[in-house]
């Protein structure tokens, strides 16, 4: 007989979760917009209205990835014009990453794998959706980022250039 171990199970099969009680919920793009799944063992994580809950997220991810679309349009203007891209419209982008999660996980749910995600439904490269993001969750106000800044004084060391940011310790180079 065989038997498998806690170690061999899923997070969101063992008892204490890292998950939580979070619901991994999966967004697809249909037509105009999205639609959300969960797998059917996690249903119980998004309350009594299941349904509520996934057009939620949907809405959500929805409108993140228009704000997105715009930010990355002002950015395309500004390589078209041999403009430097500021360093604080990639914390935009990083920022509404962050803040979509943090409503998903409001509402007991959490997109699997979301940079795939991102990168699906905005075109962008994976490493770099990675690399801004890790830029904004290390500084958590655009205000810290001098307006003059440009993304690329900060790319190759996104987590280092903001943690000196946030500590007021960063010197142009």
């Amino acid at each position: 007989m065989l038997e498998i171990g806690p170690g061999f199970l899923p997070p969101y099969f063992r008892e204490e979760s890292p998950l939580g009680d979070l619901a991994l919920i999966a967004v697809e793009p249909r037509d105009e917009g999205f639609v959300a799944s969960v797998p059917i063992f996690l249903l119980d994580r998004l309350g009594d209205k299941p349904d509520v809950s996934l057009q939620v997220a949907c809405d959500a991810y929805g409108k993140t990835i228009g704000a997105m679309r715009e930010v990355m349009a002002d950015i395309d203007q500004l390589k078209r014009k041999r403009i430097p891209i500021p360093a604080r419209k990639m914390w935009e982008l990083g920022d509404a990453v962050v803040a979509l999660s943090s409503k998903l996980e409001e509402d007991s749910m959490e997109v699997e794998g979301l940079n795939d995600h991102l990168v699906r439904d905005l075109g962008i490269n994976g490493k770099r959706m990675g690399t801004i993001v890790t830029f904004r969750r290390h500084l958590p106000d655009k205000e810290l980022i001098p307006e003059n800044l440009g993304w690329s004084q900060c790319e190759k060391q996104a987590r280092k250039v903001a943690e000196e940011l946030k500590a007021g310790q960063f010197v142009f180079g």
